[in-house]
């Protein structure tokens, strides 16, 4: 017994030790989150001593201990294996080796979801958006990207069960479409087409390329764009999803990568990294268009599409909206994209501005 003793004190403090001393001596582990790290936080700012100093270095230190991914990752696993079950505060493991962005738990149980008067305040303030640019000569439309779960829901664990709640998704699509307001209607297109094919990754939140480019083909519909054949494609399997880096952050999980042919050239002032640049601007001779869209993480795929297809195009991922940098660019076509979880977060914007 106290030999088992010691060997859990010797595995604790070598728990402790090993990676102290690593960082002293100026290791640095690799960022495979989709988030920025928290950085070393200085005693005295500009503004004299800094309050905040402890919590901004506690930060620090989680951050950046040497082999935190090794530890997260046996630490996540050893989890999954035992109990069966996921306690991290990003990412839900369901079955057949899906792995599902926690933030959409909420939506997929129908549970806190906008009521009804907050929704007609959200397709009141399109409808405006629409009316006013509009005026301007530009063609719009609204898009709710899906949450992952709101796709494959057959694959969330047991444990969570839905209500019979309605969905913020479904209520703003019928909102929207009974006020007159363009909607693209991605849920549907992508639950029809996955009894085709993946649309989504496994261990990811977004749609892969391949629903992309279904996405694409119903915004060129709308917007009298090119349409390309999106069955016409090669594969690779070279990219590890989101939610795997939460999760097990020290291993690779190579999922397959649809790779489409180059339509068009196009060409932007500098090169683009849709993870690094809120705004990207780029031209193609394919058309005479200028088009604006305002997008999030869901957009990152279809740039490269839009950018074959449209003159102009102008992409931003600002949140709140800012109607007079779109309108500064002269379009005559602007398309939204958010995803479903951050409906709420779109409503707090209506609010604030009186809706």
């Amino acid at each position: 017994m106290k030999k088992l003793q010691t060997v859990f004190i010797c595995i604790v403090l070598a728990a402790f030790i090993v990676p102290s001393a690593l960082m002293l001596f100026g290791f640095k582990n690799a960022n495979r989150e989709n988030r920025p790290l928290a950085k070393l936080p200085e005693l005295v700012g500009e503004d004299g001593p800094n309050t905040e100093f402890a919590s901004e270095f506690d930060d620090y230190v989680d951050d950046h201990f040497a082999l935190r991914e090794y530890l997260v990752t046996a630490f996540n696993a050893a989890d999954i294996a035992l109990l069966r079950d996921f306690n991290g505060t990003n990412a839900v493991i369901g079955k057949s080796n899906h792995i599902f962005y926690a933030e959409s738990v909420n939506d997929y149980l129908g549970t806190d979801q906008l009521t009804e008067k907050q929704i007609e305040s959200v397709a009141n303030y399109l409808f405006d958006l629409q009316t006013r640019l509009g005026e301007k000569g530009a063609s719009f439309a609204f898009m709710t990207a899906p949450n992952k779960a709101s796709i494959y829901p057959e694959y969330m664990p047991d444990y969570l069960k839905p209500t019979e709640n309605a969905h913020n998704i479904d209520m703003l699509a019928e909102a929207l479409k009974a006020k007159g307001v363009n909607y693209i209607d991605a849920k549907a297109l992508l639950l029809e087409a996955k009894e085709k094919r993946t649309v989504y990754y496994e261990h990811d939140s977004h749609w892969n390329n391949y629903g992309a480019m279904l996405v694409y083909n119903e915004i060129a519909d709308h917007f009298g764009l090119e349409k390309y054949d999106a069955e016409v494609y090669t594969t690779v399997f070279d990219r590890t999803g989101d939610l795997h880096n939460f999760v097990y952050p020290s291993t690779e999980y190579p999922e397959e990568r649809i790779v489409y042919p180059e339509f068009h050239k196009y060409s932007s002032r500098r090169p683009i990294n849709m993870d690094r640049d809120r705004k990207t601007e780029t031209t193609c001779d394919a058309d005479t268009h200028t088009m604006v869209v305002l997008h999030d993480s869901f957009g990152k795929s279809l740039q490269p599409i839009l950018s074959q297809s449209a003159g102009k195009l102008y992409m931003n991922s600002s949140f709140p909206y800012n109607v007079d940098y779109v309108e500064s660019a002269e379009p005559d076509m602007v398309l939204i994209e958010l995803v479903e979880r951050n409906l709420d977060l779109l409503y707090e914007h209506a609010a604030s501005l009186g809706y």
